[in-house]
Parts: structure tokens; C-alpha cells; sequence
């Protein structure tokens, strides 16, 4: 059986409950300060099973969370022309694993280190700590930019140049609060309004091609 918490998750945890078995001999009551971390870091590296719609063109949410910002901008990096995007923010409750929004190949990667200011705020896609994936199928494209919010301070991406990833499929994890933001071509069918909140591996956002 898979255990619905991120791998990346463990180390946390381990740590917590040898620290509630260190302080036990102590004191079992104060033990119950790292039992009750324990568990809110697995919630937080919680990794529920989702089922990925099967839709012709469609672009699934690559994370859980609240859709903040669709405008179109101007993506330097794989694109190298405007794009639409769709950003999605992600509060500390939310699942924090990243999804592939579409299958394809992964034709791009590039990380930038960076600052950790808010992630809401415009330009903590460009200046922020960020990873872009960009996945191509057939004769269209689309990236992904996962970018550390001021509480992350690691971004985790599970694929590289050359992968094939089906859509819905784990790509990857921000920890402790973070930013997705997804860029489409401008002939990209927007499924979303801002402030909706969606679901990573699920929820279609746009439609392309």
C-alpha cells in the first residue's frame, strides 16, 4: 500500500516523534509538543490519491490552492514571447504536492535561487527562489513555475529534460507555503476565474491546442 504522505516529508517527521521519545524520559507531558509537530507535518506532507479527468486539451490545476492571478505577461525563459497565466497560491494547509497539468515531454528545466519575499505579491515569479518545467505534446506547450513563498525554502521537482509525464502524475513539491504559477499560449481557453479554488490533479484550468 502507498502511505499518503510525500517521502520528503519523513525526515520532519522522524525527527519530531525522536524528539517526543527523547523529552518522554523527562517529561511525557511536555512529549506532547512533538507529537502534536509530528502530526501537522504529516498533514502537511500529506499526498492523497487523485484521478487526473481525461479531457482532449485540457490542463489540469498542477497544484491545490486559490487561483490568484489570470493576466498575460511576457515568460523570458522557455516561451520567449507573451503568454497567458494562471497563478495559484498555496497556504500552509494546503496539499503541496505538484501534478503535471498535461502529458507530454519535458523539454526544459531551469532553476533560479532567489529571495523569499511574499508569494502573492507580482514579482515573486521572477525574483523568488523558482523551478520551470516546460512540457511539450504533439504541437503544443505549456510550463510550469513553482516558486518558494516566504516560509519555503526548498523546492522539490521529481522529473528532468527528457521524461515523459502523464498527466496528473507527481512532478514534484514545494515545502511550507508556496506559489504554481502555469503558463499557456495566448490561444489558451481560460476554465477559471480568480479566486477559485482548485484542486491539483484534477481540476481542468484551460484548454489548449
Amino acid at each position: 500500500m502507498r502511505i499518503p504522505v510525500s517521502r520528503e516529508g519523513f525526515p520532519y517527521i522522524v525527527l519530531a516523534l525522536s524528539a517526543a521519545a527523547a523529552t518522554a524520559w523527562f517529561s511525557p507531558a511536555w512529549a506532547l509538543l512533538p507529537i502534536v509537530l509530528a502530526a501537522c507535518l504529516a498533514a502537511f506532507f500529506r499526498d492523497p490519491t487523485r484521478v487526473a479527468p481525461t479531457v482532449d486539451g485540457g490542463v489540469i490545476a498542477p497544484a491545490d490552492g486559490r487561483v490568484t492571478r489570470i493576466d498575460e505577461t511576457a515568460e523570458q525563459g522557455y516561451f520567449g514571447r507573451r503568454v497567458k497565466r494562471i497563478s495559484i497560491f498555496l497556504s500552509v494547509f494546503d496539499v503541496h504536492v505538484n501534478y503535471a497539468p498535461m502529458s507530454g515531454t519535458v523539454d526544459y528545466m531551469h532553476y533560479r535561487r532567489g529571495s523569499f519575499k511574499n508569494a502573492m505579491r507580482d514579482i515573486a515569479s521572477v525574483v523568488n527562489e523558482n523551478n520551470t518545467i516546460g512540457i511539450r505534446a504533439k504541437d503544443t506547450a505549456m510550463a510550469v513555475r513553482q516558486i518558494a513563498g516566504m516560509i519555503a525554502r526548498r523546492i522539490v521537482c521529481r522529473c528532468t529534460v527528457g521524461d515523459r509525464v502523464q498527466a496528473g502524475e507527481r512532478i514534484g513539491l514545494i515545502k511550507f507555503g508556496s506559489r504554481v504559477d502555469v503558463f499557456l499560449p495566448l490561444d489558451a481557453r481560460i476554465m477559471v476565474r480568480e479566486g477559485q479554488r482548485v484542486r491539483g490533479g484534477e481540476t481542468v484550468i484551460a484548454g489548449i491546442g
